[in-house]
């Protein structure tokens, strides 16, 4: 049988890390989270006995703002994260390291808080806005409601754009320099090959709760265009999906101990389609939370989060699919290894 072999590229301002450097590294860790930036780690040898000096850390070879681009794979790789140096840290021991640690894009928008109005604009439109202030291409899904203003009130662009994707259910992350402002992608078919328990991975602790408030969920505000109360429900059939259960988290939640509705109060809705777009939205949001857990495996660098995949050999029930909403991928001297923590909404 072929051995194959975990591997890894790391590019510093564009160019490869050098031969020296690259013999230097003894450890690179890459973590990915739904709706936060990605984050790296590289653990460098700081002792260059050759030369007797420091390797590093003359702010010089690195620094902050340099750009990272790390490669990831079994055998081939593909580029897992592009972002830049945040922090160093120096290590002084018997063993001394410098950590090169840094984050994707996406925190660019973290920088600083701002007081800002927007006047006529579609939730989208405002993300597209913010993104290109820094420099950022935007890929959004049109939001459809245009709000007389949106008011930014001493946040940053990231806390303001992900208060906007939470109400509404969306996701954003980046890759290289796109920002993503997007629905749930927690809808969309597995793209990703089947794993199965002992074969795929070697760990998988999964938790079935009930799900304690939203089995009905009533968005309640004031129509400020025709001066009255409106009111919208979202219940069972507004599933976004099952993921192929049976029985959707609330379904089992509410045959099991009773029906578990929550109320919900927003301001100045716009009209009853926003307010049906909250109302499903804050259902789905939820849902997300019925089944939850966290594996291991050898590396693999096709899990990442904002994807699905089946995971089988769990019995008929726990079989099936799941969205990957975290994922932590190390190389050290013991080798890869990949942690995935996953959801799912029916059973």
């Amino acid at each position: 049988m072929e051995a194959r072999v975990a591997n890894y590229k790391i590019k510093l301002n564009g160019t490869e890390f050098s031969q020296e450097l690259m013999s230097a590294v003894e450890g690179v860790m890459i973590e990915d989270e739904i709706n936060l930036p990605a984050m790296f780690c590289i653990q460098l040898n700081m002792v260059d006995s050759a030369n007797g000096k420091w390797r590093g850390i003359d702010l010089k070879t690195i620094k902050p703002g340099d750009k990272i681009a790390i490669s990831l794979g079994i055998d081939k790789v593909e580029v897992m994260i592009s972002g830049e140096v945040t922090s160093l840290g120096v290590n002084l021991g018997k063993h001394s390291i410098l950590e090169i640690r840094g984050y994707d894009f996406l925190h660019k928008l973290q920088m600083g808080t701002r007081n800002k109005v927007f006047t006529k604009k579609k939730n989208s439109e405002v993300a597209s806005e913010i993104i290109k202030e820094h420099g950022l291409t935007p890929q959004v899904d049109d939001t459809k409601t245009v709000y007389p203003y949106v008011f930014q009130n001493n946040q940053s662009n990231y806390e303001f754009i992900l208060n906007k994707a939470e109400y509404l259910n969306y996701e954003i992350y980046a890759d290289d320099k796109k920002v993503f402002f997007v629905k749930s992608r927690i809808t969309k078919a597995p793209e990703l090959p089947d794993m199965t328990f002992r074969k795929d991975f070697d760990e998988l602790n999964l938790e079935l709760k009930v799900l304690n408030r939203g089995s009905q969920v009533v968005v309640r505000g004031w129509d400020v265009k025709d001066k009255k109360e409106m009111e919208v429900t979202a219940k069972k059939g507004d599933e976004a999906t099952k993921m192929g259960g049976k029985e959707s988290g609330f379904e089992l939640s509410a045959k099991a101990i009773e029906e578990s509705p929550a109320a919900v109060w927003v301001e100045n809705l716009i009209d009853l389609n926003e307010a049906k777009n909250v109302a499903t939205a804050k259902y789905n949001s939820l849902i997300e939370e019925f089944i939850t857990g966290e594996g291991k495996c050898w590396g693999n660098a096709l899990l990442r989060a904002g994807k699905s995949v089946k995971l089988l050999g769990i019995d008929d029930r726990f079989s099936g699919t799941y969205y990957i909403v975290s994922t932590i991928h190390n190389i050290d001297s013991k080798g890869y290894t990949t942690i995935f923590k996953v959801k799912r909404t029916g059973i």
